[in-house]
């Protein structure tokens, strides 16, 4: 009883503070929007282009992040703060090197990363100061992310939470500040919300480093520690870490697909599935705790090779985010009319997005599970290149086909796409599910490096 009730501290301790930043993240990116939507829709589509271009090194910086995450929990599990440190310092290695020579390329040429995703010359003209002042930020978020996964792993999540917290209320003040010239502030509009978000940035990143070193956190050590890193460790983790990266890419290629299958569709329809994109970010974020709860807990037991504590843990995520998604779903499904009158929409575009949202609650517990299960279990063992081979499979050979199909050639429905879609949630578990069960996942990385040294 009291190993249980220890298992679902732990939970509480990860899981609470990464869901309550996951929320406070969505929180910032509304209020930006809302601010920024006041200026018309060149400023929105300006900060939208720019989104598209910030999420190419956020994909790149989240597959890194997860790799430091899936070592520094082991490492932790088995009691060596040293080789925590020399992950983090590898991951600062990496990421700084892309995230700088990125952030030089963007701020030289702002308007040819925009013209990539827009001819609009309004947007590109408009647009290109926004972007340019958000690219020096691009290093500052990449210390964040780093600091902010070490702390994860080891235990600490309530810290960049913390953090979070005071970087979105500063967010939220500055861009009543400068977009609008409050408190006899010049107005500075579009420029004056990328002012905002870059200082937020860096005051995030000082914040987190600070309180690093400040409560001798892990990490909290000098460059000796931080930069000296033997080469097993080097050659392992991009061994781990590469598929990871290819997995990010794969996730947003495939995203990408399903919005121009569905936009290609018609206007409506696609009105439809995006007034639901809110509902589903919330969701997928109230649940994303369990995700990286699932993945330090069993790090560290895999780092400590309490095995059969690791399977009996994650056994244990899978069923408390099926249960805990179901409830979500019901709740959902039933509140699913009220949702969707929320908008302002047409009598058929409403109908239409209350169906999509009955499907999405519907499989509600297969997305949350297949978080659990690739984004948690099976890389804490460094089970990244099967995670790859499974992502990649139901996307492109089940979801983007069979939407291709039903869309463009049978017509069907945009609510019945998006079910028949939403079928390789279902097929992604049963692979995910078996491989738990299988035990091959299951890789002290520690004991591999240490026999690699010997």
């Amino acid at each position: 009883m009291s190993e249980k009730k220890d298992f679902y501290k732990s939970v509480y301790k990860i899981a609470v503070p990464v869901t309550l930043q996951s929320l406070l993240m969505a929180l910032l990116n509304l209020t930006d929007q809302l601010m920024v939507g006041q200026l018309g829709d060149v400023a929105i589509a300006s900060v939208g282009m720019s989104t598209k271009i910030y999420g190419i090194i956020a994909v790149v910086l989240a597959g890194l992040s997860t790799g430091v995450s899936i070592y520094a929990a082991q490492f932790w599990g088995n009691k060596d703060s040293k080789s925590v440190s020399q992950v983090l310092g590898l991951g600062l290695i990496v990421g700084f090197a892309f995230s700088f020579l990125f952030s030089v390329a963007v701020f030289i040429d702002s308007p040819l990363f925009l013209s990539m995703f827009t001819t609009d010359a309004n947007v590109i003209d408009n647009g290109y100061i926004f972007l340019k002042i958000m690219s020096i930020g691009f290093v500052p978020v990449m210390l964040t992310m780093m600091y902010s996964a070490i702390l994860r792993s080891t235990g600490h999540a309530k810290w960049p939470m913390y953090v979070s917290l005071i970087a979105v209320a500063l967010n939220i003040i500055l861009n009543y500040v400068l977009i609008y010239g409050n408190f006899g502030a010049p107005a500075l509009g579009l420029k004056g919300a990328a002012i905002a978000t870059l200082i937020s940035r860096v005051i995030e990143c000082l914040l987190i480093i600070g309180a690093v070193y400040r409560y001798r956190l892990p990490g909290a050590v000098g460059l000796k520690n931080l930069f000296i890193i033997p080469k097993p460790l080097i050659r392992k983790f991009f061994g781990t870490t590469y598929p990871l990266l290819l997995t990010e890419l794969i996730w947003v290629l495939g995203e990408t697909a399903y919005a121009i299958i569905y936009s290609r569709m018609g206007t409506m329809e696609m009105t439809a599935m995006t007034i639901t994109f809110p509902l589903q970010g919330l969701c997928i974020g109230l649940l994303s705790g369990l995700a990286s709860a699932a993945g330090v807990l069993v790090g560290n037991r895999l780092g400590a090779n309490e095995t059969d504590i690791a399977l009996d843990h994650a056994k244990k995520f899978i069923r408390l985010g099926i249960i805990i998604s179901l409830i979500v779903g019901v709740i959902i499904a039933a509140g699913s009319r009220l949702y969707v009158s929320a908008f302002n929409i047409s009598e058929d575009a409403k109908q239409m997005s209350i169906y999509i949202v009955i499907v999405f609650a519907g499989f509600l517990w297969a997305k949350v599970s297949n978080m659990i299960i690739a984004g948690g279990i099976l890389n804490s063992g460094g089970d990244s290149k099967f995670v790859f081979s499974m992502e990649s499979t139901a996307t492109w050979l089940i979801g983007v086909p069979s939407g291709l199909l039903l869309s463009y050639v049978w017509k069907q429905p945009v609510y019945l796409v998006y079910l028949v879609i939403s079928l390789e949630e279902v097929v992604r578990f049963g692979f995910g599910y078996a491989r738990i069960y299988s035990r091959k996942w299951m890789r002290n990385l520690v004991n591999d490096l240490a026999e690699k040294a010997m």
